[in-house]
């Protein structure tokens, strides 16, 4: 039998967890995931957070959070994949 058609890869997409230990407005993750990946973020209680996603390249990405136009800094967890 002859297969024609596209061939699907059923391989996983790599992912990247970033542990944000200290407290801050500005995180700057280094993945290395070589993509500009989805980005979850949460807080320490596990939260989810929104903030402006700056791609700098394909391995590193900046996430600024602010609240009524302050800087708003914790520390938590951003899912990347």
């Amino acid at each position: 039998m002859k297969f024609i058609g596209k061939h699907i890869d059923n391989s996983v997409s790599p992912t990247y967890t970033h542990n944000q230990s200290s407290a801050s407005a500005t995180w700057v993750i280094n993945h290395n995931l070589e993509k500009h990946p989805s980005i979850t973020v949460v807080d320490s209680a596990e939260t989810v957070v929104h903030g402006k996603i700056e791609y700098n390249s394909k391995n590193t990405v900046t996430v600024t959070f602010r609240l009524n136009e302050d800087a708003y800094a914790f520390s938590g967890k951003a899912y990347l994949n």
